[in-house]
């Protein structure tokens, strides 16, 4: 998976059940961070607490008393405007340059 940038906007798929889905701001890309092998600070976009966190050693879930976070990378999704991602560029305006072929071959 490829770094992400400070300011990227992101959608937590894994982890806490409670904060699956939430959306989140990349603080920091710290690196390896035992237990962590690809460590991010991120922060809660709406500036609400995280609903649920592993809290202590022992990691137990405990309500979220804090807006920001340390998560591995693998629980988060960029959410990435599609014209601002080349290789998304280029797959959508060919499948709609095939939805064209296929609609000027249909009227012939």
């Amino acid at each position: 998976m490829s770094a992400l940038k400070p300011g990227t906007l992101c959608v937590i798929i894994g982890g806490c059940p409670k904060n699956i889905g939430l959306i989140v701001e990349v603080l920091e890309h710290i690196g390896p961070y035992p237990p962590r092998s690809d460590a991010y600070s991120i922060r809660t976009v709406t500036g609400r607490n995280f609903p649920q966190l592993k809290i202590g050693e022992e990691e137990r879930l405990e309500p979220g008393s804090f807006t920001a976070a340390i998560t591995d990378r693998h629980k988060l999704r960029p959410l990435v405007d599609p014209k601002d991602d080349p290789e998304e560029t280029d797959t959508v305006e060919k499948s709609v340059q095939k939805r064209n072929k296929k609609i000027t071959n249909s009227l012939s």
